[in-house]
């Protein structure tokens, strides 16, 4: 699961990572949350070039009650559903991110942990996305994709985003290549342990109006703070 993020790098660094000729412009965000517009790099049939827009995070599921927000699709089960599908096969995007946090639940407490790259470089989390009409308008959304946790994850939680290598983005993007699903399938497996590390941090970052660097400050006390969206 990927519920919030973190994306604080410039503009320029992300456009480098992606190689584009220009990203869209953001302010520094320490505590990015569902529902809210997230620049992804996308790359349409029609122009077969990468771009950044700002897409809103997550799917209207409109299978569910209430039509609940879709922010993570699980890898595994793609094809349940037509939009996800029909996204996996047009609509695949990347996530510029520069961490992600993940809650620890133990007994009656809950600890959030700021789950990062060592080198403290940004990232690209694997994603869908559609246009999808939503009564009177068509919104651009986006979902992340999520898959086993590796060993640095597993401590805190049962799931994790797939986090792509910077190789493999156009392998990702290209919507050609949906046919060799067995070597997109590759990409799911969890991130390198290695790679990454987990720092507990404080219950600030639990309420989502918080978007500063307190959010991934080190802590150690037992957290059990509501969460107030």
């Amino acid at each position: 699961m990927c519920s919030r993020f973190v994306l604080k790098s410039p503009p320029k660094a992300i456009a480098h990572l992606f190689k584009l000729e220009k990203a869209v412009d953001w302010k520094p965000r320490y505590n990015v949350a569902p529902s809210q517009k997230v620049p992804a790099v996308i790359r349409t049939l029609e122009n077969q070039k990468s771009e950044m827009r700002l897409l809103r995070w997550g799917f209207v599921a409109s299978w569910t009650q209430g039509g609940r927000l879709l922010v993570n699709v699980q890898s595994e089960n793609i094809g349940e559903k037509p939009i996800l599908q029909e996204s996996f096969e047009k609509w695949r995007c990347l996530i510029p991110v520069d961490g992600f946090y993940e809650w620890r639940h133990e007994a009656r407490e809950t600890r959030p942990f700021y789950i990062q790259r060592k080198d403290r470089q940004p990232f690209a989390l694997a994603g869908l996305w559609a246009p999808q009409k939503l009564e009177d308008k068509t919104l651009e959304v986006c979902a992340i994709l999520t898959t086993a946790p590796n060993e640095v994850v597993r401590v805190v939680h049962d799931r994790m985003p797939v986090i792509l290598n910077p190789k493999h983005y156009d392998l990702w993007l290209n919507s050609d290549d949906v046919r060799d699903f067995k070597e997109i399938q590759k990409l799911f497996r969890p991130y390198p342990a290695e790679e990454m590390e987990a720092t507990q941090v404080g219950a600030w970052v639990n309420n989502v109006t918080h978007d500063d660097e307190k959010c991934v400050e080190p802590s150690h006390e037992p957290e059990t703070m509501a969460f107030e969206f």
